[in-house]
């Protein structure tokens, strides 16, 4: 009996310990779903704590920020609609949720989804040879017989060569181009076969603009307008060239400016997109949230497609880095790892930067527009805040690094001179951090410095000869400066004290053609200064021009001294000067010439 009653102790000891046990599992369990249940952003901030969380970023970087509009899509819902500091800095003018900023480059993403839009229906192939479906004989520039496809335009790889900002923007609102005929007038230089090259390509886009015009047989902006911003009620939007359609979206665009990262203002920082497709949207970043809020549905809803298959296509993978299974883009989306994998697309006007990054499988994106030229605390910053930082490790085989230089470049252009000079250095370590490392045999045969673009390996020797070919020019611009200020010397105290030799009738050609060399040299200096404030092509033309006179000259000279030696008696020291007077003429006409510094 007692041994009973022990087992009975027993057994209720072990059945309360097990009951206790239980209970603090039943307890643990839904506290621990209840903290998974949380929803966080890519980089573990808490949605409920995101929009505190920019404000103190936004605060803490305050004295750097212009304006910055920041929104937040999560499961096709805005969580976040801010905007922060001052549209215009100097009339103190602040920015709100209805500033109106440059979509710039995002606007491509415009383009991507009407393209998908009518391979849908069946209009259009993204595998065709896009001859078929442009005028015949539209292109005069095509180097290699391979087919340049709509994916080629989505992938910036159809080979050609980059047009120059002063190509890309003009100023004036009153003058109207015709899509089809601008990008015939300015068609580039295929430098690179099809397929072989990513070099982001504001022509190619804009091409695939022109060709969902003659598709469907509107202007690009109206098909935009009826078939994207109207289904999405973007009622504060336009991809107009000039914004004409939309007058009450300009004079809220005019109200403002745009910034250097110093918070100088810019001038003339309203330009207008030759190749329209590819920067010219405006709008409110609320309204760029509704179209991001379509990329990522909750449901099988699908505004923009007939069918949701179109959009995962759309956002499916169609091109990886060489020799990787690393995608990079999905239909002209950037594909980049954060802390997820995301799809983006970044833009850049002058004076303006703005930046759509979206992970699809959480559903979560956000929408960053700003009023600074070229900016990266929010554009960059902040986004890897919310995303987390993308890193990427590549297994570099070769010794040592090297000279590169982006494919995307002007190769017949007179900024070909100044892309020549952005030739960058990297070391073996700063190669293993790039995108995409190609090698062959340990020998680097190309680079993704970013994945909009590849850059090409220069030899040491072509970089020597780079450098190499400047001495004369220096030399010769130095000649001109020196013979220019002893000539004035000379004159001066032939008239003034009769000293020295009288001047020869041939001295004045010989005086023109140097001081046309140090009128030159203040001209390729201008040029050089207004290049990186985007000024209209048609402003250069000038300069551009006397470049193109100094090499009439300098041809007119040489033959003219030619002449002159042969008929003319000169003493040695005089026969000496004009030959090498005309040997500095020769070295900067073939420095003109050679550079492309007349077209």
């Amino acid at each position: 009996m007692q041994i009973s009653r022990r087992y009975h102790t027993v057994n209720k000891v072990i059945a309360s310990v097990l009951s206790f046990i239980f209970i603090i599992m039943a307890i643990a369990v839904p506290a621990y779903a209840e903290e998974e249940q949380v929803e966080t952003t890519p980089s573990r901030i808490p949605l409920s704590e995101l929009e505190e969380t920019i404000d103190a970023y936004v605060a803490s970087y305050e004295k750097y920020t212009a304006a910055v509009s920041v929104v937040a899509i999560k499961d096709g819902e805005t969580i976040v609609n801010k905007a922060y500091g001052f549209a215009d800095i100097e009339n103190q003018r602040k920015a709100d949720t209805s500033t109106v900023f440059e979509w710039a480059s995002i606007s491509k993403l415009l383009v991507y989804t009407s393209v998908m839009q009518l391979v849908e229906q069946g209009k259009l192939d993204l595998e065709t040879d896009i001859r078929e479906y442009l005028p015949e004989g539209f292109f005069q520039k095509l180097k290699y017989d391979e087919p340049v496809t709509l994916m080629n335009l989505m992938h910036h790889n159809a080979g050609w060569e980059d047009q120059t900002a002063t190509e890309v923007y003009y100023y004036a609102e009153n003058e109207t181009y015709d899509l089809g005929e601008t990008l015939r007038k300015n068609e580039p230089k295929q430098i690179y076969k099809p397929n072989s090259v990513v070099g982001y390509s504001n022509y190619g886009v804009g091409l695939a603009g022109y060709i969902v015009e003659l598709v469907s047989g509107q202007p690009f902006y109206e098909y935009v307008n009826q078939h994207i911003f109207e289904p999405l009620h973007m009622n504060d939007t336009t991809i107009h060239p000039t914004g004409q359609n939309r007058p009450d979206l300009v004079q809220r665009r005019n109200e403002i400016e745009g910034y250097t990262k110093e918070l100088k203002r810019i001038p003339e920082n309203r330009v207008y997109v030759t190749f329209y497709p590819t920067g010219a949207a405006m709008g409110t970043a609320e309204d760029l949230g509704k179209f991001l809020a379509a990329l990522m549905p909750v449901d099988d809803s699908h505004v923009l497609f007939a069918k949701r298959d179109t959009l995962d296509e759309m956002l499916s993978t169609s091109l990886y880095y060489d020799g990787t299974s690393i995608p990079r883009f999905a239909h002209g989306f950037v594909e980049m790892e954060y802390g997820v994998p995301t799809l983006l697309h970044e833009g850049n006007l002058k004076g303006f930067s703005s930046k759509v990054v979206f992970d699809p499988k959480s559903k979560f994106g956000m929408v960053v527009m700003t009023n600074i030229a070229f900016e990266e605390i929010y554009y960059y910053g902040l986004i890897s805040k919310i995303f987390g930082n993308s890193t990427y490790v590549n297994s570099v085989t070769s010794e040592k690094g090297g000279y590169f230089q982006s494919a995307r470049r002007p190769a017949s252009r007179f900024t070909d001179l100044f892309r020549q000079l952005d030739i960058t250095k990297f070391s073996k370590a700063e190669l293993s951090s790039l995108y995409n490392v190609v090698e062959h045999n340990g020998v680097v045969e190309k680079i993704s410095y970013t994945p909009y673009m590849d850059y090409l390996p220069v030899s040491s020797l072509t970089v020597n000869l780079i450098t190499i070919s400047f001495i004369p020019v220096a030399l010769a611009i130095i000649f001109s400066l020196g013979v220019l200020i002893g000539y004035i010397i000379r004159m001066l105290l032939y008239k003034f004290k009769k000293r020295g030799n009288p001047p020869t009738h041939f001295d004045t050609y010989y005086f023109a053609i140097h001081f046309a060399g140090v009128l030159l040299l203040l001209n390729l200096f201008i040029i050089f200064t207004r290049l990186p404030s985007y000024p209209a092509y048609s402003s250069l033309r000038i300069h551009l021009g006397f470049n193109l006179l100094y090499v009439v000259l300098a041809v007119a000279y040489l033959g003219l001294l030619i002449y002159k030696l042969r008929k003319s008696s000169y003493g040695k020291k005089q026969k000496v000067m004009y030959i090498m007077s005309g040997i500095s003429a020769f070295i900067l006409a073939v420095f003109i010439v050679g550079w492309n510094l007349y077209v």
